[in-house]
């Protein structure tokens, strides 16, 4: 039976990227937009769109109507939990078999704010009745485009607070091949993953690959918390998300997200995109 699989999140870096797969790989697919998305590609793939607000939980049940699994990826908010709270709300109220929730690395832990909304929902899941499967991705590669591209572009350098810190980066590619065969496959149920690449690297060699590839100088500079803080607050993040990013930061300096995982190649049977990997497919997004 080839029945139709939700995406919630299908704009963001990891939810494009399972939309193509699934839709490349013949399923059926159906994904939640708001006024705001930006629909193109959605529209060249022929998924199914419908209109549905994380805030309104009712929006939420009709797009679940005759679903059975349900992926989804809320954004990094001070309600994220109440947000995904809906989610799982609206997927009991329609008959959801199996919920795929991208989470975070350490959830279980407890340890950062941000792991703590994360096991919240994952707490909310395990007591739904609904089987579930949770993705606990490390920070991921793409960030450094998503937040740091033009300043890579316009001053061959990029930014952030963690010193010498080793973190192993994993391509929102691979979560979402993960994701694919999470959503496809049997045996992934009440299970969770955590998700990173083949080698935990600094941003120091972060910045050395960098310029290795484009062939121009590319610099990480190491920037003190408060300025990090005060940057993020002038760009119009919410003070509760950068208060939770700055913790992430903090253990990202002090070398605890560095641990390799080997889940990408157990569960796609292709081992993970390296950071220089990476670089070399987003050459000309870095280049400008």
């Amino acid at each position: 039976m080839n029945s139709t699989i939700l995406v919630i999140g299908a704009t963001g870096n990891i939810g494009k990227e399972l939309t193509k797969l699934l839709v490349k790989n013949g399923k059926k697919v159906r994904v939640t937009i708001r006024p705001t998305s930006r629909t193109e590609e959605l529209k060249s793939l022929g998924v199914e769109m419908i209109h549905a607000d994380l805030h309104n939980p009712s929006s939420l049940k009709e797009a679940m109507n005759g679903i059975e699994k349900v992926f989804f990826a809320t954004p990094f908010v001070p309600n994220m939990v109440e947000l995904s709270s809906n989610i799982i709300q609206a997927a009991k109220e329609a008959g959801v078999k199996h919920l795929v929730k991208i989470s975070g690395a350490g959830a279980e832990l407890e340890a950062i704010t941000m792991a703590k909304w994360h096991r919240t929902i994952e707490k909310e899941m395990e007591q739904s009745g609904i089987a579930y499967t949770f993705l606990r991705p490390n920070s991921f590669i793409q960030n450094i485009i998503n937040y740091s591209a033009h300043t890579i572009r316009d001053h061959g350098a990029f930014y952030a607070p963690i010193g010498d810190g080793e973190i192993a980066l994993v391509d929102a590619r691979d979560v979402a091949k993960v994701a694919y065969h999470v959503l496809t496959e049997e045996g992934h149920e009440n299970k969770a993953y955590y998700l990173s690449g083949p080698e935990a690297i600094s941003y120091h060699e972060v910045a050395d690959i960098l310029s290795s590839v484009t062939g121009k100088s590319v610099k990480y500079v190491d920037v003190a918390a408060e300025s990090a803080r005060q940057s993020m607050l002038e760009a119009g993040m919410p003070g509760e998300t950068v208060d939770a990013l700055l913790e992430l930061y903090h253990i990202n300096k002090l070398g605890y997200t560095a641990e390799v995982s080997n889940a990408v190649e157990e569960i796609t049977g292709q081992k993970a995109i390296s950071f220089e990997t990476f670089a070399k497919d987003y050459k000309e997004v870095l280049m400008g």
